[in-house]
């Protein structure tokens, strides 16, 4: 019986070191050169067809009749709907803005650098490119992005199922023996005068070949892993300090390898904030920063930062007028050796930061699994915090009042993330997900369950004082709220909330007591 299609499985992912040798080096960091100039190459030809279909009559007066569309909202404005959408992708289809025709245009460009590119990356690589023009084209992006000189930090190789469907071949990236063997294309092509492909040069130049040693798996981890089925191999570069160090992605099948944990039963509720969280469970409670060892390479960052600007200002006084703005006009940068060193020091503490963010995420995540399986959280929208606001206010100084919101905050903790390895880990291990309540409906913040009433609440109120005069910590009182949901998860369970919360005050004075007393700076936010 043949296996299901590799898309529709469970992934799992291993990194190891790569160990290359010099010469390969220099091979590696050409053809990482080599595939962003080609994506960059696809994606500005693509754009370009993109914005020769918007500047047409036709197809903004399509695009108008679906926004009128949409905002009615009725049973006839569904069936117009579909008709309209259907004459969009006809539209799109013709100017040759779908995948496949994005697979064809890469092969003459890919042409030129035959003997590094092998056939199969080189499609991965314009499946990427599409999927940044079908978010915006079929999905909720505003805008296409694309990639900036010197930002690719992976290529992929891919997988195919062989004829008997039992096996999987890796194309471009396979590994053999402990080494990745990265193929280049064959000889090179020559290219008729339309820029089609046509017969290969009568030349000896054969495909490169790098044959890169790769670090042995060192703990029982890494051998369980390596003994599960490779989809296929990705190769990806991270900054440190002053060059680039290399690392191979085994994409595997099924889920990772866990160690022999018994779940634990009870339930857990998280009040998950920008940059911290409540967590509250039936024998304990936590309040905690996320990720609280960011922030001293963040001070790091920002002094890097602050000198680079002033290098580059001091390096190109003509591109900045006279109130300090940068000219709209296009134009070239000089960057010092200075500038140089500082770019790769702010790069470095960017990569440090990113290890450290997920590192203590993984951390928590485990801590709370060890207090129960049944986890319950708000419904949060990352997003719509990241936005500034568009009032225009004064406080009562009559000064204006900032519009930024919690942009900085969510990019240094990343809670989302948080509950993300945390979702993870509960269907590979428990084999649930997150409980996630309605937040429009429930009102954690607002609910006293003891007079059962809803009173609205500042956001720097960071004390609760329940009907009873028991004064508690918002969050934590929050989180305690959410771990007795309805079976709905659309409001308070009365019953459980009565039944545990002599036990929940207890834990809750002992947590504050703790946070008094261990002698470290806390956010604001905790109120304490």
């Amino acid at each position: 019986m043949a296996r299901k299609k590799v898309d529709e499985e469970a992934r799992c992912v291993l990194t190891l070191p790569l160990y290359p040798e010099p010469y390969q080096l220099d091979v590696m960091e050409k053809r990482f050169r080599i595939f962003e100039d080609l994506k960059r190459s696809l994606f500005f030809m693509e754009l370009r067809k993109l914005k020769n279909l918007e500047r047409t009559r036709a197809y903004r007066e399509l695009q108008q009749q679906i926004r009128d569309e949409y905002k009615k909202q009725d049973s006839q404005s569904t069936r117009k709907l579909k008709a309209l959408n259907g004459q969009r992708n006809e539209m799109l289809k013709e100017a040759g803005l779908y995948q496949y025709r994005f697979q064809e245009d890469i092969k003459p460009m890919r042409a030129h650098f035959e003997t590094h590119v092998y056939s199969s990356m080189a499609i991965v690589m314009a499946d990427d490119v599409w999927r940044a023009f079908e978010k915006y084209l079929h999905g909720s992006g505003r805008q296409v992005h694309g990639v900036r000189r010197g930002s690719l930090s992976s290529v992929s190789g891919k997988g195919q199922w062989r004829e008997d469907k039992q096996s999987q071949a890796l194309l471009g990236l396979d590994y053999r023996d402990g080494k990745l063997i990265w193929s280049g294309g064959g000889k090179k092509y020559r290219l008729d005068k339309d820029g089609q492909l046509g017969q290969r040069k009568d030349t000896r130049e054969k495909k490169h070949t790098l044959e890169i040693r790769v670090a042995e798996p060192r703990t029982e981890y890494e051998r369980e892993m390596l003994k599960k089925r490779i989809c296929y191999c990705r190769i990806v570069r991270k900054w440190m300090k002053t060059r680039y160090k290399y690392y191979v992605q085994f994409v595997l099948d099924g889920n990772a390898y866990a160690k022999e944990r018994v779940p634990v039963p009870g339930r857990v509720g998280i009040d998950i904030g920008p940059q911290s969280a409540a967590i509250v469970s039936e024998n304990r409670a936590m309040l905690v920063e996320l990720a609280e060892r960011v922030d001293a390479n963040d001070k790091k960052l920002h002094e890097c930062q602050r000198r680079m600007d002033a290098s580059r200002r001091s390096m190109n006084p003509e591109n900045f007028r006279a109130d300090g703005t940068v000219k709209s006009r296009r134009f070239r940068w000089k960057n010092s050796r200075h500038y140089l060193k500082l770019e790769g020091q702010a790069r470095e503490l960017q990569r440090k930061n990113a290890d450290i963010r997920r590192y203590a995420h993984y951390c928590l995540a485990n801590e709370v699994l060890r207090m129960g399986s049944e986890v319950y959280v708000e419904n949060m929208d990352f997003r719509a915090l990241q936005k500034r606001s568009k009032k225009t206010e004064k406080n009562e100084k009559g000064r204006f009042k900032r519009k930024k919101r919690f942009g900085k905050s969510l990019a240094n903790k990343a809670p989302a993330m948080f509950l993300t390895i945390l979702d993870n880990k509960l269907k590979s291990l428990c084999g649930t997900e997150l409980h996630r309540v309605d937040t429009w409906s429930y009102r954690a913040s607002q609910y006293d369950h003891l007079s059962r009433q809803y009173t609205k609440k500042a956001l720097g109120e960071r004390k609760r004082v329940l009907a009873n005069g028991d004064r508690l910590q918002r969050d934590l009182y929050s989180a305690f709220l959410i771990m007795n949901a309805d079976e709905e998860r659309k409001s308070v369970d009365q019953q459980r909330c009565d039944k545990s919360y002599e036990r929940f005050k207890e834990l809750h004075d002992r947590e504050i007591e703790r946070i008094q007393n261990d002698g470290k700076k806390h956010l604001s936010s905790f109120g304490i």
